[in-house]
């Protein structure tokens, strides 16, 4: 059985000149076109446009998900790689909902939040470390993360309290920050960078930082899609402070 581009357009929810655009990349070919010009899909198009829309719905931009798609030999497995990191998503966004629900409970009742509940949202674990790897890679199509190598190999013997105590520090460096945002400071200004200056020294448990690398992070706390969905549950507006605080920081402070 096969189906027009009007009729893939219908079921998919994309648009005709969405699917057009992805004949013109090689990212989807119809299965045939028609002596009248019109394309055609069949089932195993359709199974690669179901990919192709769950990916973009993780974050992935088209260059990688071209990469993911093609590369994949065994479309069950796969699918089921995205199905796992669906549910442990699912999972994350269900704590973060708790967090927040319980968070907005204390401050209308005017009690105050236990310390430890307040980041109950926001884990830091070997199993989180491993699903942003998982994640980079997919997005940038590189599996050597040479950054998370070295992440690894320093934690490989840590204990669930050092966890906790780098979750503990990064959530206070975020606070901070936060406080300076809506205080109206600018992300260059001293009073930020004093803050990074105990990120870095936070982060050197983890990695060497370099201007390259602490750069990068930042960056990443706003384009990829988990970490900046945790920025955005404190304000929208944290993630891109923090990406240009830590950007000038870099080019003004390291090597």
């Amino acid at each position: 059985m096969s189906w027009s581009i009007q009729q893939v357009a219908r079921l998919s929810g994309v648009t005709a000149r969405t699917l057009r655009h992805y004949d013109d990349i090689g990212l989807l070919r119809p299965a045939r076109v028609g002596a009248n010009g019109y394309r055609y899909y069949e089932q195993a198009e359709l199974l690669r446009l179901q990919e192709i829309l769950l990916l973009r719905e993780l974050g992935v931009d088209l260059p990688t998900i071209a990469a993911v798609v093609d590369g994949a030999r065994d479309r069950v497995d796969a699918l089921r790689g995205h199905h796992r990191r669906l549910v442990e998503q699912e999972a994350r966004l269900d704590r973060l909902i708790h967090t927040v629900a319980a968070t907005i409970d204390h401050l209308e009742k005017g009690t105050d939040m236990p310390a430890e509940e307040l980041f109950a949202g926001f884990r830091f674990t070997r199993a989180v470390l491993a699903d942003l790897e998982t994640r980079t890679i997919e997005r940038t199509g590189q599996t050597e993360q040479p950054h998370f190598a070295e992440i690894k190999r320093r934690t490989e013997n840590w204990t669930d309290e050092q966890f906790r105590q780098v979750e503990q520090e990064g959530a206070e460096i975020e606070l901070r920050l936060l406080a300076l945002l809506r205080d109206g400071v600018a992300a260059t200004d001293p009073a930020v960078f004093a803050v990074l200056d105990d990120d870095v020294e936070a982060s050197s448990k983890l990695m060497t930082p370099d201007r390259a690398s602490y750069a990068g992070l930042g960056k990443a706390f706003a384009t990829a899609p988990e970490l900046r969905a945790h920025l955005d549950a404190r304000d929208p507006r944290l993630a891109d402070y923090m990406r240009d605080a830590m950007v000038a920081y870099a080019d003004a402070r390291m090597d």
